[in-house]
C-alpha cells in the first residue's frame, strides 16, 4: 500500500511543481537547510525508538509461541485427552488471531487462555500420584506459563508505548515548514528540478507514513503476527 501511495504522491507532486511558479525568498535556502536537519534528527530518532520497540515485541511473540508449543507438547505426557483439550485453548487463542487479523487482539481484549491453561493443569494432577516424567513435565508445562504470563505483560507495556501528541505535533510542524521551504525553489518547467523536488517530497511523506506505521505497530504487521500464529496451528494440524 505504501509503494502505490509514494509514486501517487510523487507524480502529482512532480505536476504541480512543474506547471506552477512559488514566490522565492532569500531566506528560503536557511529555512531549508534547518528545517530538513531538524526534522531529520526528529524522524530519525522516533524511527529508530519505534524499530526497537518492535523488535523487543517481536521477541516477545516468539517467546510466548514457543512456550505454547512447549505446553502443548508436554500436556501429552499427563494424558492424551489432556494434549487434546490444552489444544483447543491453544487453537482458539491463535484462531482468533488469524480470523481477526490482529496479532495484539489478546492484548486490547480479554483473554483467559492462560488461566484455562492453568486450571486444566490443576484438573489433571490435583489427587493423582504422578509418575517421575509427569513430575517433570508438569514443572516445565508451570515454567512456561511463568515465562507467557511475563511475555504477555512486556507485550501490553511495549504496546502502549505511542509516540506522544506533543511530539507528533513537532514532527507535523517541521515537515510543513519543510515542504512550504522547498516548494520555493524555482522549477516551473524544468523537469529535472520538478523530479527532484517531487522525490524530496514524496520521502518526507514516506518518512511520516513508516513513522505511523511502526507506532501503530503496522509495519510488517503479518510476520510478527500471524505467520507466527499460523505456524502453532500447523503444528496442532501436523503441517509442522
Amino acid at each position: 500500500m505504501l509503494k502505490y501511495a509514494t509514486i501517487v504522491i510523487f507524480i502529482l507532486l512532480a505536476v504541480v511543481f512543474y506547471y506552477f511558479s512559488f514566490a522565492e525568498t532569500d531566506s528560503s535556502q536557511i529555512f531549508l537547510t534547518v528545517s530538513t536537519f531538524l526534522f531529520a534528527i526528529f524522524a530519525g530518532f522516533f524511527i529508530a525508538r519505534q524499530g526497537s520497540r518492535y523488535s523487543q515485541i517481536r521477541d516477545q511473540i516468539t517467546t510466548f509461541d514457543g512456550e505454547m508449543s512447549s505446553t502443548y507438547r508436554c500436556f501429552g505426557h499427563l494424558s492424551q485427552s489432556s494434549q487434546e483439550q490444552v489444544k483447543k485453548i491453544i487453537t482458539t487463542h491463535y484462531q482468533t488471531i488469524v480470523e481477526k487479523k490482529a496479532w495484539d487482539y489478546h492484548f486490547t481484549h480479554k483473554s483467559n487462555t492462560l488461566t484455562a491453561i492453568n486450571q486444566l493443569l490443576h484438573q489433571e494432577t490435583d489427587k493423582k500420584n504422578l509418575k517421575s516424567l509427569q513430575h517433570l513435565a508438569v514443572q516445565r508445562i508451570l515454567v512456561s506459563l511463568e515465562k507467557c504470563q511475563i511475555a504477555r505483560k512486556s507485550m501490553i507495556a511495549l504496546h502502549q508505548e505511542r509516540i506522544p501528541k506533543f511530539q507528533w505535533i513537532v514532527i507535523y510542524i517541521l515537515a510543513i515548514i519543510l515542504l512550504t521551504t522547498l516548494s520555493l525553489i524555482p522549477s516551473q518547467h524544468l523537469l529535472i528540478a520538478s523530479i527532484l523536488k517531487a522525490a524530496f517530497a514524496t520521502l518526507i511523506f514516506s518518512v511520516l507514513i513508516l513513522l505511523n506505521n511502526f507506532d501503530r505497530l503496522q509495519f510488517f504487521e503479518k510476520t510478527i503476527g500471524e505467520k507466527s500464529a499460523q505456524d502453532i496451528l500447523n503444528i496442532f494440524s501436523g503441517k509442522r
